[in-house]
């Protein structure tokens, strides 16, 4: 079961480009199902309504890729030094002794990064590395048009982290199927909230469902409508 999430807008693109910047992702990533057009109502203040759309990440997404079109092998050299460049100079400001080195994916480059404290650069949950690899992707990107897929990662924690989160999902799904209850975990980022998606998605007995807007949604582990 793909994960999916619903926003809305003023107009049906305002909605898709609300998904696209909470999401991180290109339009092209997305499924899209529009829930409605809106409408503008009368003189355009009594009765407007806004536009919803539902929209799913594609398979590669929901299957861990964080990353957008490969590019060239020059397109992805060169967004390699950028973010290199970009990524070191940021944590010059930040630690003293923290290194940074290159691995190439089929789908893009993953920036590693070492250093003798990485909690500081990890922060709660992530979210210091999450709000790097963004600022990151955003400089890379206004420099270079090509979507070559940049992902972070600290001292291996995201497989770490991918690890702890799967777990924990497992045991909420079982926790949910036993009880007959919905189970609503904290806010957390599209990352975080894909690894629970996909550790349930082959669970017939429950569902999940992500509530909220903003960059940190939250997610419900809810059981299965039984079928009459």
């Amino acid at each position: 079961m793909l994960a999916s999430y619903e926003f809305k807008g003023k107009t049906k693109e305002e909605a898709v480009r609300r998904a696209c910047e909470e999401l991180d992702v290109s339009e092209e990533q997305l499924e899209i199902e529009v829930l409605s057009y809106g409408s503008t109502g009368i003189f355009g203040l009594v009765g407007a309504k806004k536009a919803q759309i539902r929209v799913s990440l594609r398979e590669a997404l929901e299957a861990g890729i964080d990353e957008e079109k490969p590019g060239t092998r020059d397109d992805t050299q060169e967004v390699a030094e950028i973010a290199k460049r970009t990524l070191e100079d940021i944590l010059s400001f930040i630690l003293d002794d923290a290194t940074v080195s290159v691995a190439k994916s089929p789908h893009g480059i993953r920036l590693k990064i070492g250093a003798s404290n990485p909690a500081i650069l990890i922060g709660r949950h992530g979210r210091t590395l999450d709000a790097l690899q963004y600022v990151v992707r955003k400089i890379v990107r206004k420099k270079n048009m090509t979507k070559v897929g940049i992902s972070f990662d600290v001292e291996g924690y995201r497989d770490r982290r991918k690890a702890s989160l799967t777990q924990f999902a497992l045991r909420l799904g079982e926790k949910v199927k036993h009880s007959g209850r919905p189970a609503t975990i904290s806010p957390m980022n599209s990352y975080d909230r894909r690894i629970v998606h996909i550790a349930l998605k082959d669970d017939a007995s429950v569902r999940t469902q992500s509530k909220g807007s903003g960059l940190f949604r939250k997610l419900v582990i809810l059981p299965q409508k039984k079928k009459r």
